[in-house]
């Protein structure tokens, strides 16, 4: 009996030990649709996987082609996301729309820029305001609790 009961005891301590090395659930990333992606505006922040909080921090160098001209090139724009999980301090991703890098990595998420709207419009101010649809998947390689 006692016997059993270590068995069951070490089984169980074995299968939480190994919980964390398991594979990743398929389907999205929790927090994002169908096509793991978001969309966020400016200063905007959502939670993804249920415990990394993402907030849209800003746009910089936005050289992109505008809306009433035509381009040779698409330009370019730098978008920057604040990340923090579970109340550790928080790192910024620099991420460009048309010129790499595309995307970047923060430990266990990789984040892509899908579209970045407004673009500019030629003898106007930059967009007051922004919106940016946002790819999320898990980094290649890892593995989640």
């Amino acid at each position: 009996m006692r016997v059993l009961a270590v068995r069951l005891i070490l089984a169980g301590l074995v299968a939480m030990g190994t919980a964390g090395c398991l594979p990743p659930a398929s389907g999205p990333v929790p927090g994002t649709n169908e096509q793991q992606e978001v969309t966020l505006t400016l200063g905007q922040t959502i939670v993804v996987d249920g415990r990394v909080h993402v907030t849209f921090g800003r746009v910089g160098d936005d050289s992109r082609c505008p809306a009433n001209v035509a381009c040779v090139t698409a330009g370019n724009a730098v978008v920057s996301l604040l990340i923090q999980e579970r109340g550790e301090r928080s790192e910024t991703l620099q991420i460009n729309t048309h010129t790499e890098p595309r995307s970047a990595t923060d430990e266990e998420l990789r984040f892509e820029v899908v579209s970045l709207e407004p673009a500019p419009t030629a003898g106007q101010d930059p967009p007051a305001s922004y919106t940016v649809r946002l790819r999320i998947t898990r980094a290649r390689g890892k593995l989640f609790a």
